[in-house]
């Protein structure tokens, strides 16, 4: 059986709720998933609600923190945290405010473009989740000014476009002592969109648990030196698709449990960990 490790739900970025994605994830043949929301563990409620009575079926509670070293953005993923504790729970709050802002700057800058989109549009879109740069992007969509998310992404959301606002953003090393503190996992997410290898090594000095060698856009020579730079350190090794939505959708290519990897060695990882 094998195990989804990055996973997205309406409470953040994706498009399916936890019970829909578990039903989604059971279809797939899949033995179990991680859900890992951006900056928000809300969907876990639901989540062990749909699988309250289905042992066969192994939900990983995690969250995945953007973080930024040396002005470049460092996505890091926690597993098995506590997320009752009140200091994580004060910090997620912070971080939904943080996104909600900078939201609202973004919505202002379209405006300024001539672009007619409200912020009330893009938290209807959201729903109870958090609102963050593809709720917009999906609302551009919606006034037809882009054909998809991606475009919306290339042509005025991304880092040098006109609508792009920056965010407040955790130091990786703060947030890989946190994750430890609260009894979780760290694990360095798709490193290879870091495109710069002395930060690779940086998060591994820094204290990561794990890397996430097996990733969609991973070039296979990218895949190899990841391998083996979890065997040099030990690392632990996990995979994921990033799932968002469905292909069709056209949010995204990948499709959930593209790049899974065996289950039983993560939980054999996390029960002892």
């Amino acid at each position: 059986m094998r195990i989804d490790m990055h996973t997205h739900t309406h409470a953040s970025d994706g498009t399916f709720s936890a019970s829909q994605l578990i039903h989604y994830a059971r279809e797939k043949g899949l033995g179990g998933i991680a859900i890992t929301d951006h900056d928000t563990m809300e969907a876990l409620p639901e989540a062990r609600s749909s699988v309250a009575e289905d042992d066969s079926f192994w939900l990983l509670p995690g969250i995945e923190f953007s973080t930024e070293t040396e002005g470049t953005e460092v996505h890091l993923l926690g597993y098995g945290l506590d997320e009752t504790d009140a200091g994580l729970q004060d910090l997620m709050l912070q971080l939904k405010e943080a996104r909600n802002n900078r939201s609202f700057q973004m919505v202002k800058k379209l405006n300024q473009l001539g672009i007619n989109i409200t912020m009330d549009q893009v938290r209807l879109i959201a729903g109870d989740g958090i609102v963050g740069r593809v709720h917009v992007a999906r609302a551009m969509i919606e006034q037809q000014v882009v054909s998809s998310v991606q475009e919306a992404f290339d042509e005025y959301l991304r880092q040098g476009k006109p609508a792009y606002v920056s965010r407040f953003k955790l130091a990786p090393k703060e947030t890989i002592d946190m994750i430890h503190q609260l009894g979780g996992i760290s694990v360095l997410a798709h490193p290879g969109l870091i495109r710069n290898d002395q930060i690779v090594k940086e998060m591994i000095e820094a204290g990561i648990n794990g890397i996430e060698a097996h990733y969609p856009t991973h070039r296979l020579d990218q895949k190899m030196h990841y391998l083996q730079l979890a065997k040099k350190y030990k690392l632990l090794v996990t995979g994921g698709s990033d799932f968002h939505a469905p292909p069709q959708s056209r949010i995204r290519e990948t499709d959930l449990g593209d790049c899974a990897v065996e289950l039983e060695p993560i939980r054999y990882y996390y029960n002892n960990r």
